[in-house]
């Protein structure tokens, strides 16, 4: 297979909340949620005191099921799993509220003990219990991997919707995971079922609506450690295209990056400029 015919094809793949602790989501959130999926390797870090009042003062406001004072305590925007746009602000969480929390969550946080249900991972964050709730150091919600019925029930009207726009080709699918932009290419990742995705990728500018330039089936998911970070691996005789999603990064670290391999050796690398 000639070099330029791979890489003039390649796209994006798919939970935006690019910084530091801001991003979520979809652990969308890939977390069950947004693509988030709230199942967190612990290795527990008891939770300094200086935290304590910070993880108590969410507690209180889930108690008190007051929607103004949680939307005061989360870092914006803050990312749903795709394809549920992300929520932007204080006024947007308030208005959105009830799609996020519902009383299972409240009644989790509100119930949950500080010292003995939240911890810290490092430099993730703080978790409550296996994942469902992260907060930066701030005390500042970053990703909640938790989906509530309404969020779900949406999620599927946004996906059969998002069906209809794309080439027949790659309409069909169990449920989108990434959907981003390059500086040369539109890139989908989907779940297809049975731990497997497909890739398709468009040149920049190009309808989806048209036949993909580029699909890769039969793809895996790979987690990198247990803050969420993961990757969609792809491969085409000696090419390797690898999507590595950014969960919890640096303050400027991209929403994701696409990297092609030949042979094992680096040949392309080009950060997500748009994650949807």
């Amino acid at each position: 297979m000639p070099l330029a015919s791979p890489l003039k094809a390649i796209k994006l793949a798919v939970f935006g909340q690019a910084k530091l602790m801001q991003i979520a989501c979809y652990v969308a959130l890939i977390f069950g949620a947004m693509g988030l999926s709230s199942a967190v390797n612990a290795a527990d870090e008891a939770l300094p005191k200086e935290y304590i009042p910070l993880v108590q003062g969410l507690i209180d406001a889930a108690k008190a099921n007051d929607p103004e004072a949680i939307a005061k305590r989360v870092a914006y925007p803050l990312k749903r799993e795709y394809p549920i746009p992300a929520i932007q602000n204080m006024q947007e969480m308030v208005t959105r509220f009830d799609q996020v929390f519902d009383s299972q969550l409240l009644e989790q946080i509100a119930n949950s003990k500080v010292e003995a249900d939240w911890q810290t991972m490092g430099w993730r964050g703080i978790m409550l219990g296996s994942g469902v709730v992260w907060l930066d150091f701030d005390g500042k919600i970053i990703a909640i991997n938790y989906q509530t019925p309404v969020e779900a029930k949406l999620k599927a009207e946004l996906i059969a919707k998002q069906k209809t726009g794309l080439h027949a080709s790659v309409s069909e699918f169990v449920r989108p995971e990434l959907a981003w932009q390059t500086a040369k290419f539109t890139i989908s990742v989907d779940n297809m079922g049975n731990d497997e995705y497909r890739y398709a990728a468009w040149a920049k500018g190009k309808p989806l609506s048209e036949k993909p330039d580029l699909v890769l089936n039969k793809g895996k998911l790979v987690f990198d450690g247990s803050g969420g970070n993961h990757s969609f691996q792809f491969r085409s005789g000696p090419y390797q295209y690898h999507c590595y999603v950014t969960v919890l990064g640096t303050s400027d670290s991209p929403p994701g990056e696409l990297v092609v391999y030949k042979n094992d050796q680096e040949i392309l690398k080009q950060a997500v400029i748009k994650a949807d």
